[in-house]
Order: C-alpha cells, then sequence, then structure tokens
C-alpha cells in the first residue's frame, strides 16, 4: 500500500468555503497541506483556520475549486470545455417549424503551430551607385515578373539609369518582415519555460469560430492565479504548460478576439509584474499582433491595460533590431 494515500485517508477532513455562494467542499487535509508550506502553515499553523478545520476561500469560484481539489487528488485537471455560440443567422426554421443548421463557410485561419518557416530579401533593387540613390528619381513605371513568386506586378524605372526600383512584388517584399515574425512565433512555440511537470497536454482545437474558448483559456488562468496565490510550483507549471498549448494550438478566428482580450484582462489584473503568466500572454499577443489590431476591443483593452500595452512594445521592439 502506498503509504502517501494512506496517510491522506487517515487525515482528518477539512472544511472549504468557497466563492460567494459560500458552497461548502470537504477535503482531507493531507491532500492539500502537502501541496506547499502556505497551504500547510495555514491548514496547520495554529491559527483559527487550523484549530476550527475550516478555510473561507470567497474569492476563488466553485469551478476553480474543483479543479484544484481534482488535480490535488489526481495530480491532474480537466480544462472547461468550449461554449458552442450559434447566433441567429446560422439557424432557419422552415415550415415544420423545426431549427436546421445552416452551416456558413468559414475563412481558413492557422494557429501558431501551423506557421511554417518563409524566407527571402526584400527585392529592392539598386541603381546607378550599386544602392538606392536618393539624387535620382523613379520615373515612369513599368511591368515585370517578379523574383520570386513569378507574378507580374508595376514597378518604376530610375530616371539616370533606367533600372527598376523592385524586384519583387508587393508581397515578397514583406518576407523580412514575415521572417521576424516567423521567428518570434517559433521561439513561442518552443520555449522551454512551458514544458510540462507531469505528462505533456494534448488540447482540444478549435474548427470553427462559433467555438468560444473564453471558459477554456480562463479554467487554466485562474487556476495559475490560485496556485501562485498559495506557492504551489506544480500546478502552477501545469496550468501555465496547458494555457501555452492550447493557445499554440488555437485558431485565431475573427469572431474569437474577446477571448483572448478577455483572458490578458483578467491575467494582468490578478498578477503582478515580471509574471510567467504575463510572460506568456505578451509572447502570444506578440507573435498574433497583426489579427488582434484588427478584432474588436483590443485598443480598449490596449487603454485599459497600460501594463499589457508597455509589455508588448517591448516585445514588438523585438521585430525592429
Amino acid at each position: 500500500m502506498d503509504s502517501k494515500y494512506e496517510s491522506i485517508l487517515l487525515s482528518k477532513p477539512f472544511t472549504f468555503i468557497v466563492g460567494p455562494h459560500k458552497k461548502q467542499y470537504i477535503i482531507h487535509e493531507a491532500t492539500v497541506s502537502r501541496l506547499s508550506k502556505t497551504l500547510d502553515s495555514l491548514l496547520n499553523g495554529g491559527m483559527r483556520e487550523s484549530d476550527e478545520h475550516c478555510v473561507c476561500w470567497e474569492d476563488t469560484d466553485e469551478k476553480t475549486f474543483i479543479r484544484f481539489g481534482e488535480w490535488a487528488y489526481t495530480g491532474d485537471y480537466k480544462p472547461e470545455e468550449p461554449e458552442i455560440l450559434l447566433d441567429s443567422s446560422q439557424i432557419a426554421y422552415p415550415d415544420d417549424d423545426l431549427p436546421k443548421l445552416i452551416v456558413k463557410a468559414e475563412q481558413t485561419v492557422k494557429s501558431l503551430a501551423l506557421f511554417n518557416d518563409e524566407s527571402g530579401d526584400n527585392g529592392n533593387q539598386g541603381h546607378c551607385t550599386g544602392r538606392v540613390n536618393a539624387t535620382h528619381d523613379y520615373g515612369a513605371a513599368t511591368k515585370r515578373s517578379c523574383g520570386r513568386c513569378r507574378t507580374r506586378f508595376t514597378t518604376n524605372c530610375c530616371t539616370a539609369c533606367v533600372a527598376v526600383r523592385y524586384s519583387a512584388c508587393q508581397s515578397c517584399r514583406k518576407i523580412p518582415e514575415q521572417e521576424k515574425r516567423l521567428a518570434m512565433i517559433e521561439k513561442f512555440n518552443n520555449n522551454s519555460a512551458y514544458e510540462s511537470p507531469t505528462t505533456p497536454f494534448t488540447p482540444r482545437k478549435n474548427t470553427e469560430s462559433c467555438e468560444d474558448y473564453s471558459g477554456v483559456f480562463l479554467s487554466h488562468a485562474q487556476l495559475y492565479v490560485l496556485a501562485d496565490k498559495y506557492d504551489i510550483k506544480e500546478l502552477r507549471d501545469l496550468s501555465a504548460h496547458k494555457l501555452w498549448v492550447t493557445l499554440k494550438e488555437f485558431s485565431l478566428y475573427p469572431e474569437r478576439m474577446g477571448d483572448i482580450i478577455g483572458l490578458v484582462k483578467y491575467s494582468f489584473a490578478n498578477t503582478i509584474a515580471g509574471d510567467k503568466l504575463r510572460t506568456l500572454l505578451t509572447d502570444f499577443c506578440a507573435c498574433t499582433v497583426e489579427d488582434l489590431c484588427q478584432g474588436e476591443g483590443f485598443q480598449d483593452l490596449i487603454c485599459e491595460t497600460p501594463e499589457f500595452a508597455c509589455e508588448l512594445i517591448k516585445e514588438m521592439s523585438t521585430r525592429l533590431e
């Protein structure tokens, strides 16, 4: 028999009063006290809680506490399931009044895990002295084939040497900027700081814009905040790992920008500067900022959460180096 589990089952029951509704949960004392010195002091430190075998956690919601208890007993927890949102335009009501789902065509959206490396120069072709010379103007436009993708595009010619201004089309000229973004994504995807302390987690992937992941993200973040508060390192690392791999596989549909915005707001409101969760979300937003900037609510997030804005600017500045 495993002595650890025997000691848990032989320990006294401890009551946790959880959430604004003060719901009572019973957990074996040894299950919780062994998790960290902070919790051991809370339960066995001679304070009122240890004397009464009762702790009040009103600032912890019930679902988060259940996940905490699940992890305390089993070493793992299940995140929230995504909510499927269907608007009225997706449901038709025929004559028999039976709802029938209308499937909308979805735009293709890649998760960070699906990005592939690309490379190339910016296609700027020097002229006269072998470089762009400000003393000479570019004049008439001409059609030519892109040196990379072979598509036809319009560019100007130098009035002095007739050299074309660009050898590559506008799309291909953006590749260096894309390379820096891809390097940032690769760094995020391979960041060992978020590796699992136990078994690697395989998240559910979203494939449609109607899949609301707000609850999924917050289930990890809220458990992280609880673990951080009571210095439960293993749970803190596990919840950060699960959130990290979920974000890597998350397809950021325009309709789902709010899922990320809500996650960032909660995380920055409940952590301190330099926190691991803040770094994780700042890095993710830096990788996806082109998409986030087009989404509703992102500008409000920047204005309302200046600490996040500052960290994002610092991270984005690496693309300018």
